[in-house]
């Protein structure tokens, strides 16, 4: 298993592969492209067990719900799922392709090439553009012209 605590794309990607949620899928897998179910609490047949399970298993993860002595909070626990997804700098919700009402209600979101900050300087970058030198010099692949961390 992981020494330690996940970080949310990790631990999402790796929910996301294991098949363990219905509904939790990934639509464009090459794209980075999955969904969801975000199914109301108040909706006829919501079930805690099925339509909260992702949301409890990220509550369990980080430490805020411990089945052995906390009180099932499913609207807490989707807030908080939900705030965590938000603040991902590589993570953006497809508005124009999620439904958010009704019984088969669900989001969809990207996964962008990953965010990683050049250790030595500070400076943020995308993989898939940047990489760092040790000299705190970046390279652009494409043009293998250098530029100075500021």
């Amino acid at each position: 298993m992981h020494q330690g605590r996940l970080r949310m794309r990790p631990w999402l990607e790796e929910q996301i592969h294991s098949g363990k949620y219905p509904g939790v899928t990934w639509l464009d897998e090459k794209a980075g492209i999955f969904q969801i179910p975000w199914k109301h609490a108040a909706r006829h047949g919501w079930n805690i067990d099925k339509d909260a399970t992702l949301f409890r298993n990220w509550a369990m993860h980080t430490g805020r719900y411990k089945p052995s002595t906390d009180k099932p909070d499913p609207k807490t626990w989707k807030a908080n799922f939900r705030c965590a997804l938000n603040s991902l700098p590589d993570v953006k919700e497809l508005h124009d392709k999620s439904i958010k009402k009704g019984n088969d209600a669900f989001r969809v979101y990207m996964i962008l090439p990953s965010i990683k900050k050049c250790r030595k300087v500070g400076m943020r970058k995308y993989d898939s553009d940047i990489q760092c030198a040790g000299s705190g010099l970046l390279s652009y692949p494409e043009t293998n012209q250098p530029s100075i961390c500021a």
